[in-house]
């Protein structure tokens, strides 16, 4: 279920084809058994997704602003790390496979001095360019490290997963909160409210 949530969730697909590819890898699995090519029955139990699984929506300004206000304890460094990732994510729409991949090599600064994040989606390896906000900058600038070559440290899925479940929990969001909803909050909250065209923002996303 989580790759389910992963695949739904985070790269975007839609409920039919995730239904029609987990439905080919069951039949799989199960003519492997039946045939003596597997000991056992691999996804036997599972049930797959129903068709009324809706996308993630934006969030509302109230609940952007909850998340990104919220006081997290210095010791819980990790949920400090989803929220960051979720943040910008907001401030510039990009996704969990990309947030942990994009390095200081995808940032470029233009002729005017302003920084822009060019990169390839993961998704389906269109070029995606965002002009980065100065909150998305900061936050850059919070995690960078000569350590490592991302711009982010590594937060596994299945743990951004339940740490953006406690962070709901934390600021009072009674929604289900999950990173997908950041792209969605970027193109209503941040982009269509400063009155960017529609046709830019889907350039922007790639």
């Amino acid at each position: 279920h989580d790759y389910e949530n992963f695949i739904l969730d985070e790269k975007g697909y839609a409920v039919d084809t995730v239904r029609h590819y987990l439905a080919i890898l069951k039949k799989t699995c199960k003519r492997a058994y039946q045939e003596g090519h597997s000991e056992r029955f691999m996804f036997q139990h599972y049930v797959l997704p129903k068709q009324t699984v809706k996308t993630p929506k934006a969030l509302s300004r109230e609940s952007f602003e909850k998340i990104r206000d919220v006081e997290i304890p210095a010791y819980r460094k990790s949920h400090m790390l989803a929220r960051d990732m979720f943040l910008f994510g907001c401030y510039t729409g990009v996704s969990y496979a990309d947030v942990v991949s994009i390095t200081h090599a995808n940032l470029q600064t233009d002729g005017d001095g302003a920084l822009w994040l060019k990169y390839r989606r993961k998704k389906n390896e269109l070029r995606a360019s965002v002009k980065l906000l100065p909150e998305a900058i900061a936050l850059i600038n919070k995690y960078n490290s000569e350590d490592r070559e991302t711009l982010f440290p590594l937060l596994r899925w299945p743990n951004l997963r339940r740490h953006m479940k406690a962070l709901a929990a934390l600021a009072g969001i009674k929604d289900d909160l999950c990173y997908h909803q950041a792209r969605h909050s970027f193109a209503s909250l941040i982009t269509l409210e400063a009155g960017v065209p529609i046709e830019t923002i889907s350039r922007m996303l790639g």
